[in-house]
């Protein structure tokens, strides 16, 4: 312990102090009192510092295994690509109606478009029929890749913190030059798609960055827990005014900025658990009628929010290098209910005018 030796010199200390002011005289006991009190509050000081540089913990590193596993061993931007543009999504267990729908929605809007479909776990029976369903749309290059996440740790598969997506972002990005991430509940709208994607993937293409998101309304502090600012060493002042980027609709290009300097931060973070999940973080109790608006609304976003405050960190806190709102108008969401729904009423060949089939404008 390092409070012993403190205080056995603050005792040293005292008694020295009594010495002189028995047998000092009045000047030197002012400045030697003076200097006693100097060194006894420098003492003091160092003694709080070293208790805290022991009591703190070092900040938890994940295993090199993972990231060699994952493939960050090998440069992604110097990798053979398959296809120049691809969508990508992903299905959980439970996900089959709303994968269905969306798979069919690409497969209208964007009939010469690559698209893969992740499997992170699906039950064999729903994985064959969303297998049939790509092999069905014979308009779609459709492929299904089903990705193991339990040689990961265990929290990656939790469904609450999306940890697997940056993973599946990384693998999509070593098959193709650029990618669109998008939620399975995302439904392509307007007549007009394929030229207005094309524009967008255009501008995706040819950004600074190599992101392309929608931005949102809500800075990225009132999404994001102050623990999660505090492992990335980053003041969260400087995120007050930075709009959240929503990770519904994204592009991103193969490149050695997106690779180093967005993928790598984001996977690592998403592996430790300590980094995605601060104590005390939750999804639920989300509370925006705080002022200022920047105020943490109780409610974290986990993978959203740590993909923010790197975008935030390697851009120069700007969203308009990374993110545009009119992203928002190129689609809708769909929830899984709905989409259940929506299949249901279609086997019954039961037509509802009051729900948003994937033919929707």
């Amino acid at each position: 312990m390092r409070t012993k030796p403190f205080l056995l010199i603050l005792t040293c200390v005292l008694m020295t102090t009594f010495l002189l002011i028995l047998f000092g005289s009045a000047g030197q006991q002012n400045d030697s009192l003076k200097n006693i009190v100097s060194q006894t509050h420098q003492q003091l000081r160092n003694l709080k510092k070293n208790l805290r540089e022991s009591n703190s913990d070092p900040r938890p590193e994940i295993d090199p295994k993972y990231l060699a596993q994952l493939g960050f061993t090998q440069p992604l931007y110097n990798a053979s690509a398959r296809a120049n543009f691809t969508i990508v999504t992903y299905a959980l267990p439970g996900d089959i109606a709303s994968a269905l729908l969306y798979v069919q929605n690409v497969a209208m809007k964007l009939p010469a478009q690559p698209l893969l479909v992740y499997d992170l776990g699906l039950a064999e029976s729903d994985l064959h029929i969303l297998q049939g369903s790509c092999n069905s749309t014979s308009t779609t290059h459709c492929t299904v890749i089903t990705y193991d996440l339990s040689k990961l740790p265990a929290h990656v598969a939790d469904r609450s913190m999306h940890a697997f997506r940056p993973i599946i972002i990384h693998d999509a990005l070593a098959r193709s030059k650029l990618i669109l991430f998008t939620e399975n509940s995302v439904r392509l709208k307007g007549s007009n798609t394929v030229r207005e994607l094309e524009d967008v993937r255009l501008r995706a293409e040819n950004s600074s960055s190599g992101v392309l998101g929608c931005a949102t309304k809500q800075p990225v502090t009132s999404r994001t827990h102050p623990k999660m600012f505090e492992y990335f060493e980053i003041a969260v002042d400087n995120f007050y005014f930075l709009p959240m980027t929503s990770l519904e609709f994204v592009f991103f290009r193969n490149s050695a900025t997106v690779n180093d300097k967005v993928l790598l931060p984001w996977v690592r973070c998403a592996l430790t658990l300590e980094c995605l999940h601060p104590i005390g973080a939750q999804t639920g109790g989300c509370k925006y009628n705080k002022k200022p608006l920047y105020r943490y609304s109780g409610c974290h976003e986990y993978d959203t929010c740590a993909f923010n405050i790197i975008l935030g960190m390697t851009f120069g806190y700007d969203e308009s290098n990374y993110s545009n709102q009119d992203l928002a108008n190129l689609y809708y969401l769909e929830t899984l209910e709905q989409a259940a729904k929506i299949l249901e009423n279609r086997r019954k060949n039961i037509s509802d005018t009051s729900e948003h089939p994937f033919t929707e404008d």
